[in-house]
């Protein structure tokens, strides 16, 4: 299942994900770089980035953070961190 990738600075690339469950979690928790956090965004769509992002020297994801904001999925003075991927709703509920 193809996901996009939202990098820190500003780059977006596409990935394709594997359609098991087990395998995409692995691959989603390589690409952001641990556990994972999960918020919606409108289209059946969820921003997946990492739960320790926001430790230590991070950097804010401007795109990621701008689509939570829109879709009232964090509060207005929180943002996301690091490198975030947008995933069909399905590939996770499945």
């Amino acid at each position: 299942m193809l996901a996009h990738i939202l990098d820190a600075s500003g780059e977006t690339s596409t990935t394709l994900l594997p359609e098991d469950c087990g395998s995409c979690v692995d691959r989603l928790k390589t690409l952001v770089g641990g556990d994972l956090e999960v918020v919606p965004v409108p289209g059946a769509r969820y921003l997946v980035f990492g739960a320790n992002a926001k430790r230590g020297v991070h950097e804010i994801n401007s795109i990621a953070t701008f689509m939570a904001h829109e879709a009232e999925s964090i509060q207005r003075d929180d943002y996301l961190a690091g490198t975030v991927v947008l995933v069909p709703q399905r590939l996770l509920n499945g």
